[in-house]
């Protein structure tokens, strides 16, 4: 009897000493995975009668990246082109496109035409176009006095449609005269010469600034008063003020 109660205590004995190591067994372990620590739990040891616990492992620390720092940029910085103003509400003053239309036409005149002759010796220049004159006429010219033989040059090219010479029947008044006309029926009369420019004939091509003639007082002006009668008739029509379109060169007078 005393034998059975020695072997049950025995027995009692090693049942709870293999309970302690299993429970320091049991104990948690450290351990390090992926630079965070992690916990374990050992697996206990079954023990007839006690309940085993399960194996547990903690999820591993995520891992966060550190924040990309872009470089900061080279070259010039990006240029920002302001939108245009308004010209309707800013204080900025826009040029408006000019509407289309159609092209205005060259005007046949010049703003000034070449002076009609040599300026010297004398050049004195009469504003007389439109005076009356004997029966009633008005005078359609304008007057520049001179001296005998001083050059007289074409304002324009054109061809010499009139030639008049002294002795003819209309040559009482102009004396020996010229008419120069363009292509669009403009023309230019030059009277009261003392000679032609040889060659200059009816029909003669004659350019600006070329000689035709000399200054002298054959028709009516009188003996003496020498001068140049120089008419002005726009597309073969009346005549004009030719003071207002000839360049007066320095010098000469006009009265």
């Amino acid at each position: 009897m005393n034998i059975r109660r020695t072997i049950r205590g025995l027995a009692a004995s090693v049942a709870g000493l293999t309970m302690v190591v299993a429970l320091a067994l049991a104990a948690p372990t450290a351990t390090q995975a992926g630079g965070a620590t992690s916990t374990t739990i050992a697996s206990s040891t079954s023990i007839p009668g006690s309940t085993s616990l399960p194996s547990t492992t903690a999820p591993p620390a995520t891992s966060v990246p550190p924040p990309t720092i872009s470089p900061p940029p080279t070259g010039p910085p990006p240029t920002t082109v302001a939108a245009a103003p308004d010209a309707a509400t800013s204080g900025s003053s826009v040029l408006a496109e000019a509407p289309a239309g159609r092209e205005t036409p060259p005007s046949p005149w010049k703003p000034q035409l070449l002076f009609p002759m040599d300026p010297q010796p004398r050049c004195e220049v009469l504003d007389n176009f439109g005076d009356p004159r004997s029966g009633g006429r008005s005078h359609e010219g304008t007057d520049i006095l001179a001296s005998l033989g001083q050059a007289v040059y074409a304002v324009e090219s054109g061809t010499v449609t009139t030639k008049t010479a002294v002795g003819a029947p209309n040559a009482s008044l102009s004396g020996n005269s010229l008419v120069v006309t363009r292509a669009d029926r403009s023309y230019y009369m030059y009277a009261h010469l003392s000679a032609f420019e040889p060659g200059i004939d009816r029909g003669s091509r004659v350019a600006a600034g070329q000689v035709i003639g000399y200054v002298g007082d054959t028709g009516n002006p009188g003996a003496g008063n020498y001068h140049l009668h120089f008419e002005v008739h726009p597309s073969g029509g009346a005549a004009v003020n030719a003071l207002t379109l000839t360049d007066i060169p320095p010098g000469c007078k006009v009265y």
